[in-house]
């Protein structure tokens, strides 16, 4: 069961990521996803640079920004899904790792309330639920 649990709660944050990602890479040639819902404001972001570097829009620094994001949440649940799949032992045996997937699934839930929208929310919630109970059980 804990395996299962691990598993479960892996794949969703590999899913959201990869969702993030492709939706993502899809705003590089047309814009749906992340863009501002006034196109003005998306022409205003691409003309506005930033301090750091004059090479750097705020368009392209937000397009990264989500790249980026997308895929820590991808690698984080991949990283945990080998786990669940390979090494359940290794996630049993260590409250490293069941701390660190509690605390970051707990750390998303939080940043999904406070920041995004439901369904991230929810996947989140749903995740941490699992790496919990995983590790709950892990102790007995």
């Amino acid at each position: 069961m804990m395996q299962l649990l691990i598993v479960t709660a892996a794949s969703i944050f590999v899913l959201l990521g990869a969702l993030h990602g492709i939706l993502t890479l899809r705003d590089l040639k047309n814009p749906k996803a992340f863009t501002p819902r006034d196109p003005q404001l998306r022409l205003a972001m691409q003309q506005s640079g930033v301090r750091l570097h004059p090479s750097i829009n705020l368009w392209k620094a937000w397009l990264g920004f989500n790249l980026s994001h997308s895929l820590g949440v991808f690698l984080f649940g991949a990283a945990f899904l080998h786990v669940g799949v390979f090494e359940p032992d290794a996630f049993a045996a260590s409250p490293l790792l069941q701390m660190c997937a509690v605390a970051v699934s707990a750390i998303y839930l939080i940043l999904s309330l406070k920041f995004w929208f439901s369904k991230p929310a929810i996947g989140s919630g749903i995740a941490l639920a699992c790496f919990a109970a995983a590790a709950v059980l892990a102790q007995l």
